[in-house]
């Protein structure tokens, strides 16, 4: 894989928001942007500015409730507030609002997990930290991430963006904002894995697997482990003559059930979204790609329907349809599925291949679990580099590996579309670096390469086709 581990990283040294990196990994967000600020980014404080909007009436109320009305009117200090409208918190329903209302330690909670404390962090800043966590005032992690072109906290959905007021900056999202569940400590009182997913009642396929392979006793003993439980409907999909099949194959079943189990680490849906574009080892030892789509979080193509059960002995996250290990019987070495590297092969792309396996990249572009967007050149791009240069990097894979991983994003499928709405914005590339895609009356272009075949579709992503070398 690319990136085989799970890995949070912070950027050295990113923009002038003063940055350190915490002992879990977490960015922390430091008093260094909101002191630098002009006296008065609008005319209204953070709480005035709401207020006066009108579509944050229960944001006001519950900021009221709860005192912190008076701690956002503070203009003494700099705030960052990601602000809910009345339309997400609707969506809790009202007899959540209520009790909530009610119980001010909670929503007190809540309403600080929306904010960043002592600091102004535009969108462009904000962007610019995609696939980072900060934290928020409550001293939970914060996800932010980017897709097609939209700023993401978490998986709500920033709608409206660098709101001033005079002592912060307010961003306006489509979902209120849930801390995760504190899983610094297992706690005996609550049920474990099996026996959660046995009281749910819609995981009897899962456990009768589970039973089968004797990996309920597994699951049921000391963790943590974070699992992502396939609902009976998803095992359905799979039709009754192939669960049939499995529940007769342990070995098999064994396997596939491994490749749900993350072993020894509950990983929070907030750590995971923040993995995006990464893939995560699982019990089995094979890899599943973390990616976010319409603002969805995917485990390959496995959409996260329900995140976030906590158990006595992990962290339960419900998908779509069941993970299937990617298959060790393939004796060619070729992926049967068409994947990144067989669309490559297919489309003629020979030189791209060969430098693909030479960079040590084969693998990863053949895996049909991970997912990827490939800017591929074409035949003429690589001829036009000159049999010297070629010659020379085929005998540094190092630098090969850096040139091809600067084609590459991965994580995400950005068909022809998405790509034209992210004009303009930096992308992180596979080698860390950023590209930025630009529309010029002849086409697309990804830098100064132009973009010549669209949307050549795979299992794990797509391929475009660009008519020179991008060299870092």
């Amino acid at each position: 894989m690319i990136k085989p581990r799970i890995i949070q990283t912070a950027l050295a040294g990113v923009f002038a928001l003063g940055l350190s990196a915490c002992s879990d990994g977490t960015v922390q967000v430091q008093d260094t942007v909101g002191k630098s600020q002009p006296a008065n980014l609008g005319p209204e404080n953070i709480v005035g500015t709401a207020v006066a909007a009108g579509d944050f009436t229960i944001l006001a109320t519950a900021l009221s409730a709860t005192g912190l009305d008076t701690v956002l009117a503070d203009g003494d200090r700099n705030f960052t507030v990601f602000a809910p409208t009345d339309a997400a918190f609707n969506e809790l329903g009202q007899d959540t609002i209520n009790n909530l209302l009610n119980d001010t330690e909670q929503l007190k909670d809540i309403l600080l997990y929306h904010v960043l404390a002592d600091t102004v962090v535009n969108s462009a800043t904000a962007i610019g930290l995609a696939g980072q966590t900060v934290n928020a005032a409550n001293g939970d992690s914060l996800s932010l991430s980017v897709e097609s072109g939209n700023l993401f906290i978490n998986m709500s959905q920033v709608v409206s963006a660098d709101v001033g007021a005079s002592n912060g900056i307010i961003h306006v999202i489509d979902k209120v904002l849930l801390p995760p569940p504190d899983m610094t400590a297992e706690d005996p009182a609550l049920p474990n894995i099996v026996e959660t997913a046995v009281a749910a009642g819609s995981f009897n396929t899962l456990v009768a697997a589970l039973q089968a392979t004797g990996l309920d006793a597994t699951l049921s003993g000391e963790g943590p482990f974070t699992v992502f439980a396939p609902t009976d409907a998803a095992f359905a999909i799979l039709g009754e003559d192939t669960i049939g099949a499995l529940l007769n194959d342990t070995d098999t079943l064994s396997d596939i059930l491994l490749y749900h189990v993350i072993a020894g680490q509950a990983v929070d849906a907030t750590t995971a979204i923040s993995l995006a574009g990464q893939s995560v080892e699982m019990a089995n030892s094979d890899s599943v790609a973390l990616s976010l789509n319409n603002g969805n979080l995917l485990v390959n193509r496995s959409v996260v329907t329900t995140t976030d059960i906590q158990t006595s002995n992990g962290i339960i996250h419900v998908i779509d349809a069941v993970l299937l290990p990617p298959s060790d019987g393939n004796t060619s070495g070729e992926s049967s599925e068409n994947t990144i590297y067989t669309a490559a092969i297919n489309a003629g792309l020979d030189t791209f291949v060969a430098a693909a396996k030479v960079a040590g990249l084969k693998d990863a572009l053949n895996h049909p679990g991970d997912i990827y967007t490939v800017f591929a050149p074409s035949e003429a791009a690589f001829a036009a580099l000159g049999t010297g240069t070629l010659n020379t990097l085929v005998n540094d894979p190092d630098t090969l590996r850096n040139i091809l991983l600067y084609h590459v994003l991965p994580g995400t499928t950005v068909d022809a579309a998405a790509a034209a709405g992210l004009v303009g914005i930096d992308i992180t590339a596979g080698n860390g670096t950023t590209l930025q895609l630009s529309q010029r009356s002849d086409g697309l272009y990804v830098q100064n390469s132009r973009i010549v075949i669209t949307d050549i579709p795979a299992v794990n992503g797509v391929i475009h086709v660009i008519d020179a070398v991008l060299i870092p």
